[in-house]
């Protein structure tokens, strides 16, 4: 692939304004799952250029069903407008015009809620308006006990490696599936990715090649073998079921043609840092601490802040199993429920085994605002070795000083005791003495 057309392909709209070239950006997660009458808090982050910066910063939402760029405002800092629907059961976090963040949550939460809400930045300087822009996709709310499909938002990718791209698909059983279609292209919206990848199942034989599902209908996850640069894109999978009330339309989205997600997922290329930046640092080894668990740090250096931040660690190997992950379905089963991150990016991982002896990677994704489109970075470090077998040194080492100990206290006890034996003996030979030297005295 021709390195202009790589760059297209990275360069995904997430929310800007379009125009003149201005860095005017806005990042959210794709999803969220949620319950009915539970509360939800979605952040946005948000950047604009520096002649701004002295303006009012003034922060709206809206809701949506596939796009919500255009879809009617709950939220209205401006002239402090709440939408009837949300009266009482919405607020709006205090906004940080330095770190660029905000936030919002919803109470109480409807079944007819969102499902899409986006956040629109607008600055002013007094009250006359200077701009405004809004993320496009938005954040997705998916209720916890109706049927949907999810997927995770950033999956990276090794040239050469076998990628795995999650679809997980909730309250319906297997044997309810009846197709899965995966589609591709460069849009964060699945409906705007019409290229289709020839995998299909209804009742029809996998098209081999590189592109497969890894285990039509457990799993509907899109397996691609040894990756190229031509399979960095945006991919959707939609799914449909042999029970399909109303035609198939499900109660939060979707067609008669399946159920999909609202944002897909982005296979992004992972380099390694060494001297380039973002730098991403590791130690070369390390060791568990003494309780039995193990901290791996990790570190990265860029020449500018990044309008959203994700970290991810594999083990082995760059394009081995994931030890962590904010999607807890992508951890490999022997490291899940046992690892979470401390801080922003060091790896903890509880109840270290022999297992866990191996190298770790830290992947560090950044997301840059490029003009008015994210460009999205990932960088991994040169690993760090986690000696296990060192802790069962320890171990030994204490067992050891444990043992001389004893021996010492056993040995100066002997030696105490004999001397005690001895000086009883001198003493009783004195005495003897005593009675011999008496008896002949008196002879």
């Amino acid at each position: 692939m021709k390195a202009s057309r790589l760059l297209l392909l990275i360069f995904i709209f997430q929310g800007g304004r379009s125009g003149d070239g201005e860095t005017f950006c806005t990042a959210q997660r794709g999803s969220i799952i949620v319950e009915e009458k539970g509360s939800v808090t979605i952040p946005c982050n948000f950047t604009y250029p520096e002649e701004y910066r002295s303006g009012d910063v003034r922060v709206f939402w809206r809701r949506g069903l596939e796009r919500c760029g255009n879809g009617e405002f709950i939220y209205n800092q401006t002239k402090g407008i709440i939408h009837t629907n949300y009266t009482g059961r919405i607020s709006s976090e205090e906004k940080n015009k330095e770190k660029g963040t905000t936030a919002i949550t919803i109470r109480n939460l409807r079944r007819t809620d969102g499902p899409m809400f986006c956040c629109r930045i607008e600055i002013y300087k007094g009250s006359k308006y200077i701009d405004g822009w809004h993320n496009r996709p938005g954040t997705q709310i998916l209720f916890k006990d109706e049927f949907s499909v999810e997927q995770t938002d950033v999956v990276p990718a090794i040239i050469g490696e076998d990628l795995t791209i999650p679809c997980l698909v909730h309250n319906k059983a297997p044997n309810i599936i009846e197709e899965v279609t995966w589609s591709a292209g460069s849009s964060d919206l699945c409906v705007e990715n019409n290229e289709l990848i020839e995998i299909r199942y209804k009742n029809l034989s996998p098209i081999t090649g590189r592109r497969s599902i890894v285990n039509f209908p457990q799993d509907l996850s899109l397996r691609i073998n040894k990756v190229t640069s031509d399979d960095i894109k945006q991919y959707c999978c939609k799914v449909r079921t042999k029970l399909r009330g109303n035609n198939g339309v499900s109660p939060i989205h979707g067609s008669n043609n399946g159920v999909s997600p609202i944002h897909g997922t982005q296979v992004i290329l992972a380099a390694e840092s060494k001297d380039s930046k973002p730098k991403v640092e590791q130690p070369k080894t390390t060791s568990p601490d003494q309780d039995g668990s193990a901290t791996l740090r990790c570190s990265y250096q860029s020449d500018s802040d990044p309008l959203w931040t994700a970290v991810f660690w594999r083990a082995g190997s760059p394009g081995g199993i994931y030890a962590y992950h904010p999607l807890p379905v992508m951890v490999d089963p022997r490291y899940r429920g046992r690892t979470e991150l401390r801080g922003s990016t060091d790896l903890h991982i509880k109840g270290v085994n022999d297992a866990d002896n191996t190298t770790y990677y830290c992947f560090v994704m950044l997301r840059f605002c490029v003009g008015n489109n994210i460009h999205p970075i990932i960088r991994y470090g040169s690993g760090t070795k986690l000696h296990v077998n060192s802790l069962q040194e320890q171990e030994q080492v204490q067992h050891s000083q444990i043992l001389t100990v004893a021996i010492y206290l056993g040995v100066k006890h002997l030696i105490i005791l004999a001397l005690m034996i001895l000086a009883l003996l001198y003493l009783q030979k004195r005495s003897l003495q005593s009675d011999i030297n008496l008896q002949t005295l008196e002879t």
